[in-house]
């Protein structure tokens, strides 16, 4: 085997060290994503801009070193992790979804109150008689 066939079989196996960027940034987005999920399941009513900052800085780490890590690099370990992330975002999103829903039907009984009180009847279905 010549050297130059050597090298190209080297560079098919993944390096751990060139996917320790990526790695490093989907820790920090599951540890990110944890956190909301967990101050969601402790307190519905949790104010969630700190988490939607952190998410924010860990979506802007993750495309930054997802562009220096080709995907032929990643280790076993970047494999396992990006599993682990793509479970903790469905568990996360299962969560947001359900609190939006909850949101939505708050608000549709509000405006829905607030349509009642403010009409005069004019396009209420009307109430039958009573039978004399």
């Amino acid at each position: 085997m010549d050297a130059g066939q050597e090298i190209a079989l080297q560079e098919q196996v993944p390096n751990p060290v060139h996917s320790a960027p990526l790695i490093i940034a989907v820790k920090r987005a599951i540890n990110a994503v944890r956190d909301e999920t967990q101050a969601l399941r402790a307190d519905p009513t949790a104010d969630l801009k700190r988490f939607e900052y952190a998410k924010s800085q860990a979506l802007l780490d993750l495309s930054r070193a997802r562009s220096a890590v080709p995907p032929n690099a990643f280790s076993s370990e970047l494999k396992a992790d990006l599993s682990e992330f793509k479970g903790v975002l469905e568990e996360n999103v299962g969560l947001l979804r359900l609190h939006m829903n909850a949101v939505s039907e708050v608000v549709q009984m509000m405006s829905r109150t607030m349509i009642d009180f403010d009409s005069d009847g004019t396009y209420q279905a009307p109430f039958p008689e009573p039978a004399r």
